[in-house]
């Protein structure tokens, strides 16, 4: 999914762009997260481990996104079809629940929500950020928070005897 792991939201910023250009406030990612159930977590768990073995030695990671990937390439095509077989409308909707198991699944392994909502509290306290700055800042920290029904969902797939091991998969994905 976008070339990797889904970000655990753990990532250090230095303070550069990609580019090595310093980061415009302006330049906040935009983080969507979906509510989970059972099936879609599932679904997407299964897909995302099949997915890094059989499109493990394929170029993926030098696409901006999943999207360019499948337009641009076979691999793609026959990758988008794969997520489609796992009942995903598309590789947008499937990368969305792949990404929101593995934001949900790093926050119940390494809990960040007190971290995340004092942060929170200093950009809605901070005097000089323009509005829509504090609104896109929060945003995106808001989404790094799970809900309590994706946290549940992440849980008992943890406590079930085949996904709990495939859950921790994902720790080794990310390494």
């Amino acid at each position: 999914p976008d070339g990797a792991a889904p970000d655990d939201g753990n990532a250090q910023d230095n303070g550069d762009s990609p580019d090595n250009e310093p980061l415009s406030l302006g330049e906040i990612p935009t983080i969507e997260t979906m509510e989970l159930t059972p099936d879609i977590a599932k679904r997407a768990l299964d897909s995302y481990i099949a997915g890094t073995e059989k499109y493990a030695n394929t170029d993926l990671d030098q696409y901006e996104n999943l999207q360019d990937f499948v337009d641009q390439t076979d691999d793609g095509k026959k990758f988008e079809a794969d997520v489609k077989a796992a009942g995903f409308a598309n590789v947008t909707d499937w990368n969305l629940a792949v990404t929101t198991l593995g934001l949900t699944y790093s926050s119940i392994t390494d809990d960040q929500t007190a971290d995340l909502q004092q942060q929170i509290k200093e950009v809605e306290d901070d005097k000089e950020l323009a509005q829509d700055m504090k609104d896109k800042m929060v945003k995106a920290l808001k989404a790094l928070i799970p809900s309590d029904n994706n946290k549940k969902i992440i849980q008992d797939l943890q406590a079930d005897p085949v996904y709990g091991p495939k859950l921790k998969q994902l720790d080794v994905e990310e390494e």
